[in-house]
C-alpha cells in the first residue's frame, strides 16, 4: 500500500537527533557484542538499522548507526534516547578500549524521487568529503533521500538552496506515509523486536552472539511474534491508542500513531499477524493495513 500521489518532489526538513559517538580501538568488536545489527560487514561511510535490548532481549532503543572510520561510528535515534543508549552501552564495556559520547545533533533530511535524490546527493558527497559532516541513505522503504548529520552548534551544512523546506511536523507525516516507524512513538521501549516489523532490517541472524540474540532468535524460529507493527490508511480521523476490530467485532490492532495528509489519513498500527488487509474503527469505518516493506 503506498499512498497516492507519490512523493514526486524534492524536500528537506531539519530534524533534531540524539547521537552517540563511538571511538576506540575496539569499538567494532564491542558493538558487535552489543547491538543487533552487523558492524563488521558496515565499511566506512555505510549505515544499518539497528535494536540495543535489554538482555532478556526487549527493546531499549532502535537507531539508525553509521561507519565513519576503522574505529568510530555514529549511532543517532529520536531525542531523548541519546544519555540512556550511551549508559546502556557503557554498562557491560569493563576494560574495553571502546569511549560512548552522547550529544545533540541535526539531520538535514531529504527525500523525493530516485533520480534528483540521486543526483543531489553525489554533489553533497562531492562537497562534504572532507567535512565532519555524516551523509548516509535513508531508509525509508517508499521514498528515496538521504540524511546528513551534522553537530547542533556547527556551521558546517550542506547547500539545498533549491530544495522545498519544510517543517519537523510536515516531515513526521510523510515519515508516517513513506517511511519507517520511529522511537519513542510507534516503537517503544520494551516492545518485542520481533513484533516492531524491522527485526529482518535491523537484527543479523547470522553474525552470532549479542545482547538479547535468544529472545530474537526463539521467537523467529517458532512463531515469528503473534504481532507486528503495520502501516495504516483511512479517511477518518485516528489518535494512538484507538482499537480496530475485524467484520466480527474482535480487536484486531492499536493504533500506535496517525495523522492527516491531503484526504487521507496515515499512520502505524500495532496488528495481530493474521489481521489481514483491512481492519474497522469502532463505528465501522474502514482502516487500511499492510507491512512496512
Amino acid at each position: 500500500m503506498t499512498l497516492q500521489p507519490q512523493l514526486d518532489r524534492l524536500v528537506v526538513a531539519t530534524i533534531p537527533r540524539d547521537v552517540v559517538a563511538v571511538s576506540g580501538p575496539e569499538a567494532t568488536v564491542y558493538l558487535h557484542g552489543q547491538i543487533s545489527a552487523d558492524v563488521t560487514a558496515l565499511d566506512p561511510g555505510e549505515s544499518t538499522l539497528s535494536f540495543l535490548l535489554e538482555p532478556r532481549g526487549r527493546v531499549e532503543a532502535l537507531f539508525a548507526i553509521c561507519r565513519t572510520g576503522p574505529d568510530t561510528y555514529v549511532a543517532d535515534t529520536e531525542p531523548g534516547f541519546g544519555e540512556a543508549m550511551a549508559t546502556s552501552l557503557e554498562r557491560f564495556k569493563l576494560r574495553t578500549r571502546v569511549e560512548f559520547t552522547p550529544q545533540q545533533w541535526q539531520m538535514h533530511s531529504l527525500r523525493g524521487p530516485a533520480s534528483a535524490v540521486d543526483a543531489l546527493q553525489d554533489a553533497v558527497n562531492d562537497a562534504t568529503a572532507s567535512s565532519s559532516l555524516v551523509v548516509r541513505r535513508s531508509n525509508w522503504p517508499l521514498a528515496a533521500g538521504f540524511d546528513v548529520l551534522a553537530p547542533a552548534q556547527s556551521a558546517e551544512r550542506p547547500d539545498f538552496a533549491a530544495v522545498e523546506v519544510i517543517s519537523a511536523d510536515e516531515y513526521d507525516i510523510l515519515r508516517m506515509a513513506f517511511g519507517l516507524p520511529a522511537m519513542g512513538t510507534e516503537i517503544l521501549p520494551g516492545d518485542i523486536p520481533n513484533e516492531t516489523g524491522l527485526v529482518d532490517r535491523a537484527a543479523s541472524f547470522t553474525k552470532g552472539c549479542y545482547r538479547g540474540q535468544e529472545l530474537v532468535e526463539r521467537i523467529d524460529s517458532r512463531t515469528g511474534g503473534r504481532r507486528s507493527v503495520c502501516r495504516l490508511r483511512a479517511s477518518v480521523p485516528l489518535a494512538p491508542d484507538d482499537r480496530l476490530h475485524d467484520g466480527t467485532g474482535t480487536a484486531i490492532a492499536t493504533v500506535r500513531n496517525a495523522a492527516a495528509l491531503g484526504d487521507a489519513v496515515v499512520g502505524f498500527a500495532l496488528a495481530r499477524r493474521d489481521a489481514g488487509n483491512t481492519a474497522y474503527t469502532t463505528a465501522g469505518e474502514p482502516v487500511l493495513l499492510a507491512e512496512l516493506f
